[in-house]
């Protein structure tokens, strides 16, 4: 609270200042009203800037934060972003959150799951214990030499074939120590669907150099919101004007121009035209990677379209279902699908072996939430809601030994592959990428003086998750604050 507090009276004489110094008030155009594109317009309206308007495509502001309501009680779901990742000062979404009180009750991710096989066997803890420490040392050390593995016999080298190999030894080195193989692998199967889920797709597309590094998190594990993260963006919204902000306006055409001071023409689907002497691009990168070569004219400098081709969104979905009473509690509240093997040779036919599992949603007894990542989470974007539920149910009747579990009351699912604003679930590096090269794409498209002209913000710019995004946003609001409040002073 005392930190909101100092930041509250900074922003009050800054605003103050700002209104003395910004006679001539600029043109900011911020493409995306996601948690980015909110908070670079929050930081620039509370200095002073006026004439600031955020452009959104769809129907909603939040991009990739995405909170509905689901279930009989007053907690919503997040079809999106799920928790705050790094619960301390650090951590700019954290600081928002605490101080509107939007963290009651509070509560930390725990994750301890039980492991079921395919014939609804619970997998003994101690073998559990062992599988779960052997294959995090195995990751661990995979990912601390992927730096160095980087290129191998003229190919780059992803996260899968390293585990898979090293996996394999491990098994041949402690065949006489493990407490069953067969289990071992089982579990091992699991923890992988996990990375999947984690990293954000098959891991043959995956090559982390720096992993958590990479990421930038602050410690502290993962805290909810119960009461939902679009919280956050309600406060943000607070103080930026309801004129501000269009939604359902596509943008389709960007005509800048670097060479001269020249207003920014924006377009849109339905033929709406704007200008601007700024523009902020807060879309995803998944969407400007399928339309930078028609929304921006003249086309970008070749080095921010290498870096556009080297990044990708992930693709990872949630499924919920509802019930009348309770599925796992009171016995489990959380269970891993420990199957025989993960490996999908008809997506079609085995996409369900990609569910890591399922957990009872801590503010709902009926309500259970899985994950699903890579092949699977685009194919099952193609299957209605009934249909998944019903082979959810299935899987959940086989594996916990109840064919007396009945259909859901409702089935709510995320297409985030098929959303046609987003086209992914969250950045992952990719073979092709130099770790740290977003920076060439954070940094503007000037004019001649210096001064920006385009500018790009994000979640993959940072390796930040929301924290990530907004700081973007911000820091590219605080370059337009460099230029017109305090390079005047």
């Amino acid at each position: 609270m005392i930190y909101m507090l100092i930041h509250k009276i900074i922003n009050f004489f800054n605003t103050e200042n700002a209104m003395i110094v910004l006679k001539m008030q600029p043109r900011i155009i911020i493409i995306g009203a996601g948690i980015a594109g909110i908070s670079a317009a929050r930081r620039l309206v509370d200095v002073g800037f006026k004439r600031v308007l955020i452009v959104e495509a769809a129907e909603r502001i939040g991009g990739r934060i995405y909170t509905v309501p689901f279930g009989d009680d007053k907690f919503p779901v997040e079809l999106g972003a799920n928790w705050i990742h790094g619960p301390s000062e650090q951590n700019s979404v954290f600081r928002i959150a605490d101080a509107i009180g939007a963290l009651k009750p509070y509560q930390v991710m725990n994750r301890i799951s039980r492991f079921i096989t395919e014939d609804g066997v619970e997998i003994q803890k101690d073998i559990v214990k062992d599988a779960v420490h052997s294959f995090n040392k195995v990751a661990d050390d995979v990912y601390k030499i992927l730096p160095n593995e980087r290129i191998r016999h003229g190919r780059i080298v992803t996260v899968a074939p390293l585990i898979h190999e090293r996996l394999a030894k491990e098994i041949e080195r402690n065949k006489g120590e493990l407490s069953c193989t067969k289990d071992t692998k089982r579990v091992w199967n699991a923890m992988l669907n996990f990375v999947r889920y984690y990293d954000g797709d098959e891991l043959e597309q995956v090559t982390w150099e720096k992993y958590r590094d990479e990421y930038n998190l602050p410690e502290g594990g993962d805290v909810y919101i119960p009461g939902g993260y679009d919280q956050i963006l309600k406060h943000l919204m607070k103080s930026i004007p309801k004129k501000s902000l269009m939604l359902q306006k596509e943008v389709i055409e960007i005509l800048w121009n670097n060479r001269d001071d020249k207003s920014i023409k924006i377009k849109t689907r339905d033929e709406s035209t704007f200008e601007a002497d700024h523009v902020i691009v807060t879309s995803s990168i998944s969407y400007l990677k399928r339309h930078h070569e028609t929304l921006f004219k003249p086309k970008l400098p070749q080095s921010k379209i290498d870096v556009l081709n080297s990044l990708k969104l992930g693709r990872v979905n949630k499924i919920f279902l509802q019930f009348d009473e309770p599925i796992l509690a009171p016995t489990y509240r959380s269970i891993a699908f420990a199957w025989d093997d993960t490996s999908i040779k008809n997506v079609q036919n085995d996409w369900y072996k990609r569910i890591i599992g399922f957990d009872q949603i801590f503010t709902k007894n009926n309500t259970l939430l899985g994950w699903i990542a890579g092949d699977a989470a685009e194919y099952m974007e193609t299957l209605s809601n009934d249909e998944i539920g019903k082979i959810c149910v299935e899987l959940l009747r086989k594996l916990l030994g109840n064919r007396n579990i009945p259909k859901p009351k409702a089935v709510l699912v995320s297409r985030w592959c098929s959303n046609p604003y987003v086209l992914g679930s969250y950045f992952h590096q990719t073979k092709r990428m130099i770790p740290g090269e977003q920076t060439i794409l954070s940094e503007p498209i000037t004019t001649p003086s210096g001064g920006p002209v385009i500018m790009f913000a994000g979640e993959a710019l940072t390796n930040g998750c929301t924290h990530g995004a907004r700081d973007s946003g911000i820091q590219q609001a605080e370059r337009l604050i460099e230029l017109y409040i305090k390079k005047k002073k």
